[in-house]
């Protein structure tokens, strides 16, 4: 398999699980190791992509990050409740594999909801629905409680590279 990625036989089509920073002096967070045998979380909820994202460095690759044979467009949204519905079309040449990520925002908190691969041949256009779980609408407080109100939920090719965006309430 590692001889048909490496020729272009296979599509790689994979995401980076994790924030890479250029150099370590970058990171948002950089000091992780206890200190009597307790760690600080001090940055909250910042941590991972969120650290990035709020401390505006730029990093090496972002979480979800990844690279391919092929190119995508992403050509429609819709949301009903907790369920999203993505059409995307395979642009390039060759068949291939995308990670399409759900990410969900409040206006104050942005985190990952869901996501799904899909393949397709050149040309092709496939249809991808992510079924949000009510984990993705909920804060800490005491508890995992649900917040109502209005959310805009993103498809995006990683975190920083969002193609579409719908409304929903909960």
């Amino acid at each position: 398999y590692k001889r048909q990625v490496l020729f272009g036989d296979a599509e790689p089509g994979g995401r980076l699980p994790t924030t890479w920073p250029r150099r370590l002096a970058d990171a948002p967070v950089p000091d992780t190791a206890p200190v009597d045998g307790v760690v600080a979380y001090d940055e909250g909820v910042f941590i991972g992509y969120r650290a990035w994202e709020r401390s505006g460095r730029t990093p090496a690759f972002w979480f979800g990050h990844g690279l391919g044979y092929t190119t995508w467009s992403y050509d429609s949204i819709a949301a009903e409740g907790t369920t999203v519905t993505v059409a995307l079309t395979n642009t390039g040449p060759r068949p291939g594999r995308e990670v399409v990520q759900i990410y969900v925002s409040d206006g104050s908190d942005r985190r990952l909801g869901g996501f799904d691969v899909v393949e397709a041949d050149p040309g092709e256009t496939v249809l991808t629905t992510v079924f949000l779980p009510e984990r993705a609408f909920q804060t800490w407080s005491d508890g995992w409680r649900t917040a109502e109100g209005e959310y805009t939920v993103e498809a995006a090719h990683h975190v920083t590279d969002p193609r579409l965006s719908v409304t929903v309430k909960i």
